[in-house]
């Protein structure tokens, strides 16, 4: 589901150097390296309903970058670009590359900082009642410590529809160039002591579990087909990786090793 208009009550954190509250995942030490104009803020699961009310956008994860940049993952939602703080308004506001109306603009006003962590509180209108946002989610940040970022702009070119067919060889590097971004999320989420690496927010024609990794059924491809020019170009990609994938023996300690493996293998059995 795509709101047209999201808005955090209060005041942002822009004019706070380091954030120590909000990253109750990392050590103490790395928790005062978070800049909050370049962090990667996750959405916590929690048991508790106030922790996270009403995520109708069930966002997985924001990215905001210090050169105006951002990029959020959410339910079946892939968003890129810019941020802008409006010192008068007290909010954040986001455009996105893809916006054609004045609507798409997206607003974040205040976090709560308490004992429990950090919460974004979301408002669908103009009129903010501070005592019921429509909206809770519960966050923490992460500063990232890996060369890898699944987030930013050029990993994600893939993406991009082409007007018009595409050769076997420009198939073959939107596929090469999909695995790339796979093997960068799991290097990312390893070396940033990430554990969950998931969300609905990119194609996942070939789907990772504990124990193995298998290709995924055709009626969960949509958004793989979104990425080619029609659905028999995207069925052949969907070839490519599966035949790669016969290949493949995979191996490693946890599970961000074991799919890094598996996608170190299938980039090599795509060359041949």
């Amino acid at each position: 589901m795509k709101l047209n208009q999201i808005l955090l009550k209060g005041y942002f954190i822009w004019n706070i150097p380091f954030l120590f509250l909000a990253c109750q995942t990392v050590s103490s030490s790395a928790a005062k390296q978070v800049n909050p104009k370049d962090c990667e803020w996750y959405v916590v699961q929690s048991d508790n309903k106030e922790d996270n009310y009403n995520n109708q956008l069930d966002i997985y994860a924001i990215r905001f970058y210090p050169d105006g940049n951002y990029t959020l993952c959410a339910d079946l939602l892939f968003e890129q670009g810019k941020w802008q703080y409006n010192e008068k308004k007290k909010c954040l506001i986001l455009t996105s590359a893809l916006k054609e109306t004045q609507d798409d603009l997206r607003y974040l006003v205040d976090q709560t900082i308490n004992e429990t962590g950090m919460k974004f509180s979301f408002y669908h209108g103009a009129t903010i009642d501070r005592l019921n946002p429509d909206e809770i989610i519960k966050v923490h940040a992460v500063a990232n410590q890996s060369k890898f970022d699944p987030y930013q702009q050029s990993m994600h070119h893939w993406r991009i529809k082409p007007g018009q067919p595409e050769t076997p060889g420009q198939i073959l590097q939107r596929v090469v160039a999909y695995v790339n971004f796979i093997k960068a999320l799991y290097v990312h989420a390893k070396e940033n002591n990430l554990e969950n690496v998931g969300g609905s927010w990119y194609p996942q024609p070939i789907r990772f579990y504990s124990n193995k990794v298998s290709m995924a059924y055709s009626n969960e491809l949509v958004d793989w087909y979104n990425c080619f020019y029609n659905e028999e170009q995207a069925i052949e990609g969907y070839k490519l990786i599966s035949e790669a994938l016969m290949k493949v023996k995979i191996k490693g300690i946890d599970d961000n090793s074991r799919n890094i493996h598996c996608c170190e293998q299938l980039l090599e059995a795509l060359k041949n």
